[in-house]
């Protein structure tokens, strides 16, 4: 009777430390105990879902693409996330524009102005596509965030002194309107379930004339890097 009770007894046992085994919470980080030749796989459900909601931001605006100004700007963004992964997106930019040392430099040196082709401001609308999300675990603290990518078009305002550059002492501006082609990334770090960090780089591309010809157009870039706060409805 001993003898067939010794099988029973032992897998008792053996579930009962193999279940002291699993249940550690040192566990989740060390999987030594497994066979070295299989993986492991994760499947987390979000923590901050995105389907049907809404969301706000405010961002700041620095223009990397002038030699001879400072471009900062106001950004207002309005978004609807129809679903886990896709968006659409209405993007607001306002500029501000500052002649920096490098045209004085010039203008001491050559006695003429250079040509400037400076934003003024743009209205696109973006279809945004997030395939990426995670978590970062630092200081005892887990923040979760989102990477995503968008393409748009819309109307870009600029101003330039094409007319006068090179050729005057003094420039003149002229209004000027393009259709843009835009790409854009980002990344969105959640604050809260309502409050998200987000940063960008947004680049703008249009046909426009040159003063080395003015009668033709061709591409060139307005590239920015926002930073924004916003929230989610």
């Amino acid at each position: 009777m001993i003898l067939l009770r010794l099988p029973y007894l032992t897998l008792v046992l053996v579930i009962v430390f193999s279940l002291k085994a699993f249940s550690g919470e040192e566990d989740l980080y060390d999987f030594l105990w497994l066979d070295p030749d299989k993986s492991v796989y994760v499947l987390q459900n979000k923590l901050y879902p995105k389907k049907g909601r809404v969301y706000f931001d405010l961002g700041y605006v620095s223009n990397t693409s002038s030699n001879f100004q400072d471009t900062t700007g106001g950004l207002v963004k309005l978004g609807y996330s129809f679903s886990e992964e896709f968006a659409l997106e209405f993007n607001h930019i306002t500029y501000s524009n500052m002649d920096n040392s490098a045209v004085n430099s010039v203008e001491s040196v050559a006695g003429l102005v250079p040509f400037i082709r400076r934003p003024l401001s743009s209205n696109s609308l973006f279809l945004v596509w997030t395939p990426f999300y995670g978590k970062i675990n630092t200081f005892n603290k887990i923040y979760y965030f989102d990477w995503g990518f968008g393409v748009g078009s819309g109307s870009l305002k600029m101003e330039s002194n094409l007319d006068t550059a090179e050729i005057a002492d003094k420039d003149i501006y002229k209004a000027e309107n393009y259709t843009p082609l835009q790409f854009k990334t980002h990344f969105k770090f959640h604050i809260n379930k309502r409050f998200h960090l987000g940063i960008e780089y947004l680049n703008t591309n249009y046909q426009a004339p040159t003063p080395k010809d003015k009668n033709s157009k061709s591409w060139t870039q307005n590239n920015d890097l926002i930073f924004t706060l916003g929230a989610s409805f």
